[in-house]
């Protein structure tokens, strides 16, 4: 590949603007793996072109483009951190507006774009990012319950359980409703916003909610617990995010609760056993909250995380606490 890496580039580089939207993912995987695989003597002249290139794919009607473009940047930024921090002002902004996306693996894969540039960067942009989190967390309050239509319904666990099910048998919900092609919110999915250029943005992006960046700064929270430099900042993080439990007054906190459930099952496993032991107790309260609940997937996340924690704690020390 390096004796031919011009062409390959090339040729990677048209893809990206194929009218296709499963083969502009694949060249912004294929991209991905040239950060990874081609040694950076060969790469180097590429990666301004290359990263010029994924910008432009954040702007894609369909959401596995822009993830898979988010993912490679970030591979980009951690493996050429010295030719790619200047186009750092522009790809923080679209991590950012990533991790907050309609779109749960897009949120995901903005995580670990961002716990890359950590990696590059690290007490640069780390302030700044726990002051995001911690904001994220707090502006859950902000969260609207549901629509006008169910907000007249008084809050807590009894009502919330009331007008989940109206809600669920609303059928506004459920008929009448536009087919959308997979992968994408856009009923015909174009690149580049449709033809409109960068600043044009992504049509049919549904408007971000607060609980969506939460949910999103959760798996960021995952992903630094992995990051050796960020192990000193992990403690008051954990405490922000156990904060999320206090907010219960909205129809989608149940998926943020499994959310948390599945990363602190990573986070134990990753995390230095002393620093998580001494934040551990304040999730208890949550994971059985979830595992208690009607949501399937939030009950088998929580009970996922129970056996993890005991696997790395001991069961009797889990027992105990």
């Amino acid at each position: 590949v390096e004796n031919y890496l011009q062409q390959v580039v090339d040729y990677y580089i048209e893809c990206t603007r194929a009218d296709n939207h499963a083969v502009r993912e694949a060249a912004c995987q294929c991209i991905a793996e040239l950060a990874k695989k081609i040694s950076s003597a060969a790469l180097n002249p590429f990666v301004p072109t290359l990263l010029s290139t994924l910008i432009e794919c954040f702007q894609d009607d369909s959401w596995p483009v822009r993830d898979m473009a988010c993912v490679a940047a970030g591979s980009f930024i951690h493996s050429y951190p010295d030719q790619s921090k200047s186009s750092l002002p522009v790809l923080l902004p679209l991590f950012y507006q990533n991790l907050e996306d309609p779109i749960s693996s897009v949120r995901q894969g903005a995580a670990i774009a961002i716990a890359n540039v950590v990696r590059a960067y690290g007490n640069e942009i780390l302030p700044d990012l726990i002051s995001r989190i911690t904001a994220a967390i707090e502006n859950l309050k902000n969260q609207p319950e549901e629509s006008e239509k169910y907000g007249n319904l008084e809050t807590g666990p009894a009502t919330y359980g009331v007008a989940k099910r109206i809600r669920d048998n609303d059928p506004d919900l459920h008929e009448n409703q536009t087919m959308y092609s997979c992968g994408s919110l856009a009923p015909k999915m174009g690149r580049g916003g449709g033809g409109g250029g960068c600043s044009g943005g992504s049509k049919f992006k549904k408007a971000s909610e607060p609980w969506e960046l939460a949910d999103g700064c959760v798996h960021l929270v995952g992903e630094l617990a992995n990051i050796k430099a960020c192990e000193s900042s992990m403690e008051s993080l954990l405490t922000v995010i156990a904060r999320a439990y206090t907010m219960k007054h909205y129809v989608n906190h149940i998926s943020l609760f499994q959310t948390i459930c599945t990363r602190i099952l990573t986070i134990c496993q990753s995390l230095d056993k002393r620093i998580f032991k001494s934040q551990l107790e304040q999730f208890f309260d949550l994971i059985f909250y979830c595992l208690e609940s009607e949501n399937g997937l939030a009950s088998h996340a929580a009970e996922q995380c129970l056996q993890a924690l005991a696997t790395r704690l001991g069961p009797n020390i889990l027992k105990g606490r």
